[in-house]
């Protein structure tokens, strides 16, 4: 049946929303509402952990960073330790040796009191290092040898190269002596030279003597 409402707008009888209409419509609003509330929530939960778990390894990643540091640092301070360490057994090696060489030359130059051979002794020691590398150091040694005979100047030098330390000499200057007379002493004649003697490198020393002994 077709119904003609002829009454004016205004007297007309407002039309209602139908009850199953809006019920859907604020359905449809909640559903909407809860999905972007719980999308909310996970989102910023889900952003929370992942910027604690960022935190958690940035902490992680500084200190392993700082244990890196440190062990460079460990180990750059163990080199060095290493290097004088090195440095300390070279001089001390080195200072035994020297000692050695001197004793053994005191005690070719005492010759055990035996002066009929030689007499003789000494104005100094210079010690020239050499390059640690292919040259050793070089020693000279300024003296005299009691009386005008030039065998004992020969006799000493023969002494000297008998004594163990000179195996590690590379080269020598051969005997010589000038007479010096000096009226203080008995007998006033003297010979004076100079003993001149060029070592091998110190690492070579190591194969040509027994260090300590």
């Amino acid at each position: 049946m077709i119904r003609i409402n002829l009454l004016p707008p205004e007297y007309r009888r407002t039309e209602r929303t139908s009850p199953k209409v809006f019920a859907t419509t604020l359905l449809g609003v909640i559903l909407v509402c809860s999905s972007f509330g719980w999308f909310g929530f996970v989102y910023l939960g889900e952003l929370g952990n992942l910027e604690a778990e960022e935190s958690a390894v940035s902490e992680d990643l500084a200190s392993k960073k700082r244990q890196v540091g440190y062990h460079d640092a460990l180990l750059k301070e163990a080199k060095e330790f290493e290097k004088r360490s090195d440095t300390i057994q070279a001089i001390g090696k080195s200072r035994i040796v020297w000692t050695k060489i001197v004793d053994e030359l005191i005690d070719v130059v005492n010759n055990e009191g035996d002066t009929d051979r030689h007499l003789s002794w000494f104005k100094s020691m210079t010690v020239k290092p050499g390059d640690g590398k292919k040259k050793g150091p070089t020693i000279t040694m300024p003296g005299w040898v009691q009386g005008d005979s030039l065998k004992k100047v020969a006799d000493l030098h023969e002494d000297l190269e008998g004594a163990p330390f000179f195996v590690d000499v590379a080269s020598k200057r051969a005997p010589s002596g000038v007479v010096q007379t000096n009226a203080k002493r008995i007998p006033p004649e003297a010979l004076f030279f100079n003993l001149k003697w060029s070592f091998e490198p110190p690492k070579n020393w190591a194969k040509n003597r027994k260090v300590g002994k």
